[in-house]
């Protein structure tokens, strides 16, 4: 039981596809995949042999080992029309986004506390309402990982990780806490060009995480945003 790379045909290109996935004893599955437009996806599927099936009313919630959680609750909030476009429920399945422009060599930061960790903890929810765990290995997950993205292998004494991933959910989450916290303020003004600066973001094609960062101006791990070019007088782009 461990990590593997799998080589697939792209049907339209005849391009070899790699994606890297575990399987457990008990059925669980978890694997990365790389979309045409470079970004990165994980797909959580429960065992076939399993009658439940996963509801889209709350979505999952996954951590490596020890580090900070991942909601994909968090993703909706990102959603822009009516349906969702990064994240995809197919009865016991689930495929989401978790990095928006991963360019060759780039280790995004939660594949990177893969790399280095032992196992993957999922909190999930099924359409009866019931809140189950399950626990995916990540034995030999360094070099599989490693093969999908086409970098070498971490060093788990040199490359340990410096800081807590940092993904789109992760940044809109505190984001908008920050927002909410102005609707006390008195001062109505300033929590609506702060939603109209989310939503003017949050719709830019094309997006990675950083580069969502300093659309807002926000660095999540201090909490606060910086101000906006322009001044305190600067007024975010109206929502398209």
């Amino acid at each position: 039981m461990q990590w593997y790379v799998e080589v697939l045909t792209d049907p339209i290109s005849n391009k070899p596809v790699l994606e890297a996935r575990v399987l457990t004893q008990e059925g669980y599955g978890f694997k990365l995949m790389r979309h045409k437009d470079n970004s990165i996806w994980g797909e959580f599927h429960l065992p076939r042999s399993s009658q439940a099936m996963l509801t889209s009313d709350r979505l999952p919630v996954y951590r490596v080992d020890d580090n900070d959680p991942i909601d994909l609750e968090e993703l909706k909030k990102l959603e822009v029309g009516t349906e969702p476009t990064l994240y995809k429920i197919v009865g016991r399945s689930i495929q989401f986004i978790i990095w928006g422009d991963a360019r060759r060599g780039f280790i995004p930061p939660v594949l990177r506390q893969m790399m280095l960790g032992e196992a993957i903890h999922v909190t999930y929810y099924t359409l009866l309402g019931e809140r189950l765990e399950a626990e995916l290995t990540l034995r030999r997950g360094n070099q599989a990982i490693a093969q999908f993205l086409q970098v070498s292998p971490l060093d788990p004494k040199s490359d340990a990780i410096e800081q807590p991933a940092e993904n789109f959910a992760l940044i809109a989450k505190r984001f908008q806490e920050l927002c909410d916290d102005l609707r006390f303020t008195g001062n109505d003004s300033d929590y609506t060009s702060c939603r109209d600066l989310f939503f003017s973001c949050s719709e830019t094609p094309g997006q990675t995480a950083d580069s969502f960062k300093r659309c807002l101006g926000f660095e999540p791990r201090e909490l606060q945003p910086a101000e906006p070019a322009g001044g305190p007088d600067h007024t975010p782009a109206p929502r398209s």
